[in-house]
């Protein structure tokens, strides 16, 4: 599998700041409050990803009777009533719900689709618990213009992060396409409570995943490249010729290596899209 999804390192440093986070809350009227946040690591968002972590570690083994079993764990995980006191963390929580309900119908033996859709539920939960996360380090008020916007912002980078998995992992163009229009949605929510200096940061990243969404033809740049990786493919191949036995092997296997790279060449300008995009939001979500 691409390593392409949060990793567990990552996950555990997210996890660490979701356990204990403490500051301070300022409210609109500059009234400051004093607060702090602690949740024990049996945190359901924590356990449910636990859950699903260790049905993608034993589906690989093939142990399926396992991965039965911590579907139907993370499924419960996720149903907790003390899940969240946030309103879209609890509903993608039963969304996801419902697809770990239709892959246990569905799975009885080791599949490249079972896979994809274990790896989808993870990716999923993992954005769910950096959502959750980000929630809890602000302080809310219905009042507040900056906490309206980011409330938006937050629910359109967790699309954003779901369209990661739809369009560098399991390559599915549709369900890209509808979260990237999620995102967009709650872009548009947040661009008409936002101040305008945040209006005009929105405007920037809304035409970046737009441009990111319509990006299906190849560049002036990435035919360059291309065409320059078709010159060293005909030269690997020239030489091969007179090559050695042991050398012929070599130049065969960069000829793979090149051929790959040139089925992978506008997807990886798609990722640098979309990490730039990503960074634009972590950013934008810094100044509020």
């Amino acid at each position: 599998m691409k390593a392409l999804l949060i990793g567990s390192s990552l996950l555990a440093a997210f996890l660490a700041a979701l356990f204990f986070i403490s500051g301070q809350a300022v409210s609109e009227n500059s009234a400051t409050a004093s607060h702090s946040v602690s949740v024990g690591s049996n945190h359901p968002l924590a356990m449910a990803h636990h859950e699903l972590e260790q049905a993608q570690d034993n589906f690989n083994k093939g142990d399926i009777e396992a991965v039965q079993r911590e579907l139907n764990a993370a499924g419960k995980w996720l149903q907790q009533p003390g899940l969240s006191d946030n309103v879209k963390t609890k509903d993608e929580a039963a969304a996801l719900v419902q697809e770990i309900q239709q892959l246990q119908q569905k799975i009885s033996q080791p599949s490249a689709e079972h896979e994809g859709a274990i790896a989808r539920i993870w990716h999923r939960s993992s954005a769910l618990v950096e959502h959750e996360i980000q929630h809890m380090k602000k302080s809310w008020s219905d009042v507040s213009t900056a906490n309206k916007t980011i409330k938006y912002l937050l629910n359109a980078k967790l699309h954003f992060n779901y369209a990661e998995h739809d369009l560098f992992a399991a390559y599915d163009s549709g369900d890209a396409s509808k979260e990237l229009s999620y995102t967009l949605t709650y872009l548009d929510e947040a661009d008409k409570v936002a101040i305008p200096r945040v209006r005009q940061q929105i405007s920037v990243i809304k035409k970046d995943i737009q441009a990111l969404a319509n990006s299906h033809t190849s560049s002036h740049g990435q035919q360059d490249i291309i065409n320059a990786l078709d010159m060293a493919s005909a030269s690997i191949h020239h030489a091969s010729h007179s090559a050695v036995p042991l050398i012929q092997t070599r130049l065969k296997s960069l000829a793979v290596e090149i051929d790959s790279l040139k089925s992978d060449i506008g997807m990886l300008e798609h990722r640098q899209q979309y990490d730039a995009i990503m960074k634009k939001m972590r950013q934008l979500e810094t100044q509020l």
